[in-house]
């Protein structure tokens, strides 16, 4: 389960990531470390733009920040989010904790950003995001019992624009070599 993540403000890949973003949005971005409930960069089929990170729950408190990639398309309060507004979430890396509490940081190999797959809505006006998760994989499990989905570069624009494709990659996405730390 993704409950936090990093976007290196300096990195390559983000700056042109920024310029994309219209200029009344950029303000609202965080970079460093991502809590829930704050905005960080979202890249869709159509643009890029600053969403906050959770939809808000209906009648209970707090936010849903993850949602299964095994259920999320039976789940009403995300599956036509899922089905029609996927999008990505650039990350520099993300982390999680074991059950001793300690924390550990998972980033990719080649220093490249991370895109973690999810999806978005609108509520009052803000666009939301929500992270895709499934059982964990080495290395993560050895830690964690969840990660987040991650696209690979290959295949993050039919993520995006294909959802057959999606529904199946969500489920079945390859091993990514990651480091921890």
């Amino acid at each position: 389960m993704c409950g936090r993540f990093h976007l290196g403000f300096s990195h390559k890949q983000t700056q042109k990531i920024i310029r994309d973003i219209p200029d009344e949005q950029r303000i609202q971005l965080h970079f460093g470390d991502i809590f829930p409930d704050t905005v960080a960069p979202v890249i869709s089929a159509e643009e890029t733009f600053a969403a906050r990170w959770g939809f808000g729950r209906f009648a209970e408190k707090g936010m849903l920040i993850n949602a299964r990639a095994e259920t999320v398309t039976e789940k009403q309060t995300f599956r036509k989010s899922f089905l029609e507004r996927r999008c990505l979430i650039p990350a520099s890396g993300f982390y999680e904790w074991d059950r001793n509490k300690k924390k550990f940081y998972f980033s990719r190999k080649d220093g490249n950003l991370i895109y973690l797959c999810g999806f978005y809505r609108i509520e009052d006006s803000i666009p939301r995001f929500v992270i895709l998760t499934k059982p964990a994989t080495p290395p993560v499990v050895q830690h964690h019992d969840r990660i987040p989905v991650i696209a690979e570069d290959a295949v993050k624009y039919r993520y995006l624009t294909d959802m057959y494709f999606a529904s199946d990659y969500i489920l079945n996405d390859p091993l990514i070599k990651l480091n921890c730390r």
